[in-house]
């Protein structure tokens, strides 16, 4: 794992400071489309994460079919917004996912996102903590679309996933 800490956000006013990110990420988005974020066969991205939560998530577990991460991945507190980094050689890019959990008692909750950056792809779910199968997670990454939502029916938490060009943004509430 890489040894360099994201760049972290602390969402002073949540939800105020998040649509602010987000519209910056956007503008970003459009910038890149024009100049890039290429050198050569290699593709940088960004992964912006959230987490809304009530409570600080520790990491599960950080998972790459391709690419590698540029930044380590600390648990994360909440309202606060992690910028995680990659990067992967094309035509391949970056395929990634992570969990993340309230914790590892079996009343914990945690939450799964996939992406994979070639194919502008998302990924998502959420609910009771437990073993991750990637394999099954990739083979539903491969039927997503750009950007996925989904609420757990029993502990009611929530994540967004969606590919923005260079942004692989993901929201946790």
């Amino acid at each position: 794992m890489a040894e360099v800490e994201p760049n972290v956000l602390v969402l002073e006013n949540p939800e105020a400071d998040y649509e602010k990110m987000i519209k910056e990420l956007e503008a970003k988005d459009e910038t890149a489309e024009v100049n890039g974020a290429r050198a050569g066969n290699t593709v940088e991205l960004s992964s912006p994460t959230t987490n809304f939560t009530k409570t600080k998530l520790t990491k599960l577990e950080v998972h790459f079919w391709a690419g590698r991460t540029l930044t380590s991945f600390p648990d994360m507190n909440n309202n606060t917004t992690y910028y995680f980094r990659q990067s992967g050689t094309l035509p391949q890019g970056v395929k990634w996912g992570y969990s993340y959990a309230t914790g590892k008692d079996s009343t914990a909750r945690k939450w799964v996102a996939a992406f994979d950056s070639a194919a502008g792809k998302a990924y998502c779910e959420c609910g009771p903590t437990g073993p991750v199968d990637w394999n099954v997670v990739e083979d539903k990454l491969g039927k997503s679309g750009s950007q996925t939502e989904y609420v757990d029916p029993i502990f009611k938490g929530k994540i967004v996933a969606r590919v923005a060009g260079n942004q692989l943004i993901s929201t946790l509430w």
